[in-house]
């Protein structure tokens, strides 16, 4: 190999030339972390034990994880008895390969969730996370046709605004243009229209209220693509991070439901962030009193103690594949994974004892009723949105226009750094909210089990830190 020699002071290397290398001295390789960060931007404090509501780093201090680390953790942390439930049934959790066998822990775990699950949920497909559980549940719309002689339901439609995952065909389903574009070259040809965004909702303008027309535009591109070419429509129930907590109104998944099913269109509800007890109910589709065709979910449902995610599928859609003895041409390694189901069990017998799949709906009136209070000391809060104990809140520059802050403000990331040095964890909402051109955003998402003085921590602390950024 040739050596590489450093050019002389003050002299640059030349183009053609092989930059040196850059030496650490053997106490500085130590303190080099071996991760690809996520981030080399940010320098980041190490976790290194939870308990409860808390998270605790190297130095001691604590942090109210106010974002249940990103939405997963619901029973809060430190809930030593799952491990000690596992290592007690120790080899009774071998690793079994879901296409060889199912496990007691799989087949428990699914009709647990089944038993809180709408009525006409009749299975459930395990994987990882929510972003496999997207995957999945896109490629068993397609099958689902395909099976049945629809052969030309190949297109999909989802909405601005949401987030369905990392992989890329997730994040073609989503509508988040930030993380869209480094990708755009690798994009599937996904259909797009507005979300229920009543605070900028081009429709609703002057309008006085929602009339539901970002719904009928679902109609309509379903019949300018042509109706027989479409295989499903996604949307997550309660909007996530992208425009955090968009609620749409009591009647708008009715609408969507009928027109779907007016076409032949499977509905698929992305529960991974609002289902599974973050709204007050075991899913958040179940306010609206309708029921999909699919609903995907993760983060809560394990909690964070093991990596969780599934599909859950309708009576239609299953008894098609068992009376047919269809073979479902998908499957992860790690589907159904027996100890992260065993966990998942688990999880779901504390939230079933401690009533943590309603409880949201209680304590999160608390939430909102401090946020919204907040909106009124605080002109820079545009609206206060989200469900049980999903709080959204967007700042803008101006109320009365509801212009959002220049992006060179960095608004959101110095709320979410000043609520940091405050001890206090939230979520920033990613860029874009305001329909590409910009928008800031929080994410409050605390576990399941935070109490109203908790909530006041977390309330006080951001009181404080728009006051000193403002």
């Amino acid at each position: 190999m040739r050596a590489v020699q450093n050019a002389p002071a003050g002299e640059p290397t030349k183009p053609h030339e092989t930059p040196p290398l850059t030496r650490h001295t053997p106490q500085q390789e130590s303190q080099v972390s071996s991760i690809f960060s996520r981030d080399y931007a940010s320098e980041l404090p190490t976790a290194v034990r939870g308990e409860g509501v808390y998270l605790y780093d190297a130095d001691g201090k604590a942090y109210l994880d106010g974002m249940g680390s990103a939405g997963v953790v619901g029973i809060g942390h430190g809930r030593t008895e799952i491990y000690q439930a596992l290592a007690a049934a120790g080899d009774k959790v071998p690793f079994a390969y879901s296409a060889q066998f199912t496990t007691p822990w799989q087949e428990e775990f699914g009709k647990s969730i089944l038993s809180v699950a709408p009525k006409g949920i009749e299975s459930v497909y395990f994987v990882s996370g929510g972003s496999e559980a997207n995957e999945t549940a896109l490629k068993l719309a397609r099958q689902y046709h395909l099976e049945r002689g629809d052969t030309q339901r190949q297109k999909i439609i989802s909405r601005w605004q949401s987030y369905h995952g990392v992989t890329i065909a997730t994040l073609s389903l989503s509508g988040r243009t930030s993380w869209r574009a480094p990708y755009t070259p690798y994009m599937l040809p996904v259909i797009h229209i507005a979300p229920p965004y009543e605070y900028r909702c081009a429709y609703c303008k002057d309008k006085g209220g929602c009339t539901l027309d970002c719904a009928d535009e679902l109609e309509r591109a379903i019949n300018l693509e042509g109706p027989e070419t479409v295989s499903a429509f996604f949307a997550e129930t309660i909007v996530g991070t992208t425009a955090s907590g968009l609620v749409p109104r009591p009647d708008y998944y009715k609408r969507i439901r009928e027109i779907c099913d007016r076409y032949g269109i499977l509905f698929v509800a992305d529960e991974v962030l609002a289902g599974y007890g973050r709204t007050g109910r075991p899913f958040a589709i179940q306010d609206w009193d309708v029921v999909p065709d699919m609903i995907t979910c993760g983060k809560a449902i394990g909690s964070g103690y093991a990596p969780l995610g599934a599909v859950l599928i309708n009576d239609k859609i299953t008894n098609f594949f068992r009376e047919s003895r269809k073979r479902f041409v998908h499957g992860f390694t790690y589907s159904g994974h027996p100890t992260s189901c065993f966990i998942g069990q688990q999880v779901f017998n504390i939230m079933s004892k401690e009533g943590l799949f309603t409880r949201a709906a209680e304590i999160g009136k608390h939430l909102h009723a401090r946020l919204n209070a907040l909106q009124q000391r605080h002109a820079c809060i545009g609206e206060v949105r989200g469900r049980g104990l999903y709080g959204g809140v967007e700042f803008v520059a101006d109320r009365a226009t509801r212009a959002p802050f220049p992006a060179e403000m960095n608004f959101t990331s110095r709320l979410v750094s000043g609520m940091k040095e405050r001890g206090v964890i939230i979520g920033g909402g990613v860029p874009g909210a305001n329909f590409g051109q910009g928008g800031d955003h929080i994410q409050i998402t605390p576990p399941f089990i935070v109490s109203e003085a908790e909530i006041d921590i977390l309330v006080d602390a951001l009181d404080d830190t728009i006051g000193a950024i403002a």
